[in-house]
């Protein structure tokens, strides 16, 4: 079990004793040694939108950012199964009260989402919204009407030139963590029009001595938080009476992300779009009566669809090599072509009829070469099995092994449909190149 206890950002911590982390929230550094900080950039770039925001959406932030810092600082590797960890979190809040009575959906929210067990106690005298950037480079936000994850990734480009042809203009929100940063800005910088963006990055440092843990399975989550802040701080200043959109691009096959074998069965496998994590995460703004609605356009689409589907084909051609779906680029800064998102990626490109231009590993540019190596294939191959498998495998029983699909018939088919097509475009990929 370990303890994170937050604290403000103008009061000193203490060291942290054995199984008790402090966390200055929203500082750039650790003051000291056994300690940790989090979200120092994510405050500045809050006070670039120019505008009061909404105090409940600054206090999801608030608590995304003590998640985070959770999930980044609590190693797996010491859990007693090696993967589930036992998480309190004590969180002071501008406004606690509302939150006190939803702690069990949270906990259940996040446990869903990282495999986790966590508990929360809400405290008062939390982080205020900041103070305004009157000056300088601000964010504008007149003339934007939602928000749109913006990821730098394949799905995320679609999403938002589907929105620009249809007349939408939605304010572009992204984790801007290093590697990423660059591409985003690359995309964003070749849309057919300038819409603004809100981008932070969490910064969660340590003086810890211990390693971070880089699973992050509750990234969704602080994403989110990023989206929904601005979303309701859209609804606050425009006054509207109906729900803001915060948009959530994201195909149906990864959303759904069924396992491909059984050692990836729960948690093991990423949730972090999933139709399930987002209807907790709704009915927590639903509660909490934050004006927001979160949705995924292409929860019922392959990837492979959404590029033939595009509205905007010419930009797309344009701009999609520089979109990023691997997994595991961060180190080497280049897309691996062997990680399940590459291959989900690579198959959709065939399926779509879309010129390919992404610049892979060139280790992985034959895939034939790449199943003898071990570990290094083990995406790869788990793959080729369940691809394999796909004509006679059951999915009503495979696809509800990541989560629970919705009651309604109706709407529990076509999830199951798309995974069936997901998993055809990525059959269809590798019987082309002689793996099937």
């Amino acid at each position: 079990m370990t303890d994170f206890i937050f604290h403000h950002i103008d009061k000193r911590l203490p060291q942290g004793a054995p199984g008790v982390v402090p966390v200055l929230m929203y500082g750039s550094t650790p003051p000291q040694q056994r300690t940790a900080s989090i979200g120092g950039p994510v405050r500045s770039a809050v006070r670039r939108l120019g505008v009061s925001v909404s105090e409940r959406a600054h206090d999801l932030l608030t608590v995304a950012m003590a998640v985070t810092a959770a999930d980044t600082f609590a190693d797996r590797g010491e859990a007693p199964d090696g993967w589930s960890r036992d998480l309190r979190l004590q969180i002071p809040l501008a406004n606690p009260a509302p939150w006190v009575p939803l702690r069990t959906l949270l906990e259940e929210a996040l446990r869903f989402l990282s495999g986790d067990q966590w508990t929360f106690e809400f405290l008062r005298g939390g982080p205020q919204r900041p103070a305004l950037q009157r000056r300088g480079n601000r964010i504008r936000l007149r003339g934007h009407d939602g928000a749109c994850l913006f990821s730098g990734g394949l799905d995320s480009a679609v999403g938002v030139l589907d929105l620009l042809a249809a007349g939408r203009r939605p304010v572009l929100v992204s984790h801007s963590y290093r590697c990423d940063a660059e591409r985003q800005e690359r995309v964003w910088a070749q849309l057919p029009e300038r819409v603004s963006r809100f981008a932070a990055n969490a910064n969660p440092q340590s003086k810890l001595g211990i390693a971070n843990d880089v699973q992050m399975r509750t990234r969704s989550f602080n994403f989110i938080a990023y989206g929904v802040l601005v979303a309701a701080t859209l609804a606050q200043h425009r006054m509207a009476v109906a729900p803001v959109d915060l948009f959530v691009p994201e195909n149906g096959l990864i959303a759904l992300n069924p396992p491909l074998t059984t050692r990836r069965i729960g948690a093991l496998s990423t949730r972090t779009t999933h139709p399930h994590f987002l209807k907790l995460m709704q009915r927590l703004l639903d509660l909490l009566e934050i004006p927001v609605r979160i949705s995924n356009p292409y929860a019922l689409r392959t990837k492979g669809e959404m590029i033939r589907g595009c509205a905007d084909h010419s930009t797309l051609a344009q701009v999609a090599h520089d979109t990023v779906s691997c997994g595991k680029w961060k180190r080497p800064r280049k897309q691996c072509g062997k990680c399940v998102p590459c291959l989900i990626r690579r198959a959709s490109f065939h399926a779509s009829g879309m010129a390919d231009r992404t610049p892979y590993d060139p280790v992985s540019q034959n895939l034939a070469a790449v199943l003898p190596m071990g570990e290094a294939a083990d995406d790869l191959m788990a793959m080729v099995l369940a691809a394999r498998q796909l004509p006679t495998a059951n999915i009503a029983r495979w696809v509800p092994l990541s989560g629970p699909l919705p009651m309604d018939r109706a709407e529990r088919d076509a999830l199951l449909d798309v995974a069936r097509r997901g998993m055809a475009e990525v059959r269809a990929y590798l019987t082309s190149i002689g793996l099937i």
